[in-house]
């Protein structure tokens, strides 16, 4: 069974893939009614932005399919993308002949000792480790994210997955330099997916524990809002919160916001965005006269 972690890799994937190609989420696939975690075709054009994304844009150098599994795929789970896989490259095919084959790639937090030693994986030549590869004819790789190195080329990839991998990650996330790329891409996908998590309701532990990891990653974020002008910060996180929450801000709600540039007043919009309903927060922002910001 999928976990609702499965969506952060998704949303990562589309921040960082997207500016170099097609990407689609949950992508419908033949031959039956079935949905991949990420379909990716890239643009030729753009080689040197999947470059700055580490391992992450290295696999992105051919047309593949993404499973990614917060937890560890069971042999089950990973016959399911095998059979999406081999249904992609069929229609592939069937379309243009000359159609360079798919790759699939199975992101696991865990190691899938079932999974390796039912694919006859092999650790893939010239790859870090972590990265192994299935028969050849099948164009197939397995990823174990919690082996791999920890360094820059690989966070990508490793915030991506759940458990320690993901808290680790996201720790050498809060460190790096404000204008990082990864903080760039993983930021976003980061905040919404926190948002969507401290929804009311049950929350499992792991879900719990998220948000406490990324508590600091907020302040930090927060922080850096301020040096950049502090309002601009706070009204850009309050918006991305009404969004997680609500769906699209109102243009014009979304100029009183953008215009604000008293921070107590951010402050309280913010946590209201957090904590009241819709309605409550239009009402609240509508008050405010656009331009009515010092």
């Amino acid at each position: 069974m999928r976990n609702r972690f499965d969506r952060l890799a998704k949303d990562i994937a589309q921040e960082g893939l997207g500016p170099t190609g097609k990407v689609v989420t949950d992508a419908e696939v033949a031959p039956e009614t079935q949905r991949a975690d990420v379909w990716y075709e890239p643009d030729p054009a753009c080689a040197s932005g999947r470059a700055r994304l580490g391992l992450l844009g290295r696999m992105a150098e051919t047309a593949c399919i993404i499973e990614a599994y917060s937890d560890t795929p069971s042999a089950e789970e990973a016959r399911a993308c095998l059979q999406k896989h081999l249904g992609v490259w069929r229609s592939r095919v069937a379309r243009d002949g000359a159609a360079e084959a798919p790759f699939l790639w199975i992101l696991s937090t865990g190691r899938p000792a079932a999974v390796l030693d039912g694919l006859r994986t092999e650790p893939m030549a010239g790859w870090p480790p972590g990265v192994y590869e299935g028969p050849g004819l099948l164009r197939t790789t397995v990823v174990v994210l919690g082996e791999l190195p920890r360094d820059r080329s690989t966070l990508l990839l490793r915030l991506m997955g759940g458990g320690r991998v993901l808290r680790e990650a996201i720790e050498e996330l809060r460190r790096l330099p404000e204008d990082a790329p990864e903080r760039a891409i993983a930021l976003g996908p980061l905040l919404r997916f926190r948002a969507a998590i401290a929804e009311p309701g049950p929350a499992t532990p792991e879900e719990e524990e998220f948000v406490m990891t990324t508590q600091e990653l907020v302040e930090q974020f927060i922080e850096q809002g301020r040096k950049q002008g502090m309002a601009k910060g706070m009204a850009q996180v309050t918006i991305e919160l009404y969004e997680a929450r609500f769906g699209a801000m109102p243009p014009a709600l979304r100029s009183v916001v953008e215009a604000m540039l008293d921070l107590p007043t951010l402050r309280k919009w913010h946590l209201l965005v957090g904590t009241g309903t819709r309605e409550e927060v239009d009402e609240a922002l509508s008050a405010e006269p656009v331009g009515n910001s010092s």
